[in-house]
C-alpha cells in the first residue's frame, strides 16, 4: 500500500504558484479579489472555485475610482466666478485691477536704483549694479 501525498492545489490565476487559500485562490489573489468586489470592478472571469491556472491575472489602476472617473471628463469648461474677487495686480501694470475693471490699491512702485535712467545704455546699467552689488558685499 502506498501512502497518499495530496499535492496542493495551486491559484486559479494563470502564472501563480501559491497554493489555494480561499475560493480557489491564493491569498494574495483572494485579497485582490475582495478588493475588486468592494469597489465594483470584478472581472467577469474571476468566478469562485475555478480551476487551476485557469483565469488571467487583472491588473489594477493604482489611483483611487474617484480619480480615474474624474480623469476622463476633462473637457469641462469652468465656471465663472459668482463671488467678489481678490484684488489683483497684474505684471507690468502699475495699478490693481478689480473684478469689474475698477482701480484697486496702488501697486508698490519699482524701487529707484534698478529703474533705467534716461538715455542710459546697458554696460551703464550693469556697472551701477555691479557697484550697488558690492556695496552690500562690503558692509557685511
Amino acid at each position: 500500500m502506498q501512502a497518499v501525498v495530496e499535492q496542493p492545489v495551486a491559484c486559479a490565476v494563470i502564472g501563480c504558484r501559491q497554493p489555494v487559500r480561499t475560493l480557489g485562490y491564493c491569498s494574495a489573489h483572494y485579497q485582490k479579489r475582495r478588493q475588486m468586489v468592494a469597489t465594483g470592478r470584478l472581472h467577469a472571469a474571476w468566478i469562485e472555485h475555478a480551476a487551476p491556472h485557469s483565469i488571467p491575472d487583472v491588473i489594477l489602476s493604482r489611483r483611487r475610482r474617484s480619480d480615474s472617473s474624474a480623469a476622463t471628463p476633462a473637457s469641462t469648461a469652468t465656471p465663472a466666478p459668482s463671488g467678489p474677487r481678490v484684488w489683483v495686480r497684474k505684471k507690468g501694470q502699475t495699478q490693481s485691477v478689480g473684478p469689474q475693471g475698477e482701480e484697486g490699491p496702488s501697486a508698490p512702485s519699482i524701487l529707484p536704483t534698478l529703474r533705467p535712467a534716461e538715455g542710459a545704455d546697458a554696460a551703464d546699467t550693469v556697472k551701477r549694479w555691479a557697484a550697488e552689488f558690492l556695496a552690500t558685499k562690503r558692509r557685511s
